[in-house]
């Protein structure tokens, strides 16, 4: 299996298994993705049959709450000062504790910060692994101008936590790679590889097409599964279908 795989001791280690898991997306950065893979995410889970929990912790835009379809609990944990309401994310945190299941929580970018902070200083996720949850975060990369300062929230994340992560090479704003170089031949992931989950690639693909049919998809907040139901074309929904296949099964290949 390639580099774009998952590790081979990790895919051991956890299919089959029946540990609770939490996914937290994570990226200081606006407008790179985020959501969308925690609607990835989210769906994923649905179609492996997993008891699910999701909630978006975004203050200003809370688009992952917007998809009527995945029932995501809407959380603002920053108070007025753009701090982090404790009350309300030790509810959270409760909220995920006594779940059996499988959850997604889309952290906005604005909470970013504050809420790597308090998760360091009061020692979240080490709570959560010794209450038997695998912790997992997400985070995505993207082309372009805002390469490098995504690149830096990715590095920020290894630095601050030890928890495995899932890193997520969005291609929408052009090629993730620095001098002709993915992300998965680069220093970083040499030095975090032993961290590195496994790396999902979000493939650009024709505008006029693909790409036209997912923006329709995400725009009507709408799901994979609502495809049947709403006013898309046969070839559409073979399109989507093929980009739901895909991301699945790079999911199901990490191990997740």
């Amino acid at each position: 299996m390639g580099r774009q795989g998952c590790r081979k001791g990790k895919l051991e280690r956890f299919i089959g298994s029946d540990m609770k898991q939490c996914n937290f997306v994570c990226m200081g950065k606006g407008g790179v993705g985020k959501s969308f893979v925690a609607w990835v995410l989210a769906q994923y889970g649905i179609h492996m049959r997993r008891d699910g929990y999701f909630a978006d912790t975004d203050p200003t835009n809370a688009t992952f709450a917007g998809y009527g379809g995945l029932n995501v609990q809407h959380i603002n944990i920053l108070n007025s000062e753009m701090k982090i309401d404790e009350s309300k994310f030790d509810g959270l945190m409760d909220q995920l504790l006594q779940r059996e299941g499988y959850s997604v929580v889309d952290t906005g970018s604005p909470s970013f910060l504050p809420m790597m902070n308090y998760v360091v200083e009061s020692g979240v996720f080490d709570v959560m692994k010794e209450a038997g949850h695998q912790v997992v975060i997400h985070t995505p990369l993207v082309g372009g101008p805002a390469m490098q300062e995504t690149v830096l929230g990715l590095k920020s994340i290894f630095e601050s936590t030890n928890t495995d992560v899932v890193v997520w090479e969005n291609d929408y704003f052009g090629p993730v790679e620095q001098d002709g170089q993915r992300f998965s031949d680069s220093k970083i992931y040499a030095k975090y590889r032993s961290r590195i989950l496994g790396v999902v690639r979000i493939r650009q693909r024709s505008a006029d097409t693909f790409g036209k049919d997912i923006r329709s998809l995400l725009s009507q907040r709408l799901i994979f599964n609502d495809m049947d139901t709403a006013d898309f074309y046969i070839m559409q929904k073979q399109r989507l279908t093929m980009i739901r296949r895909e991301l699945f099964e790079q999911l199901e290949a990490i191990g997740l």
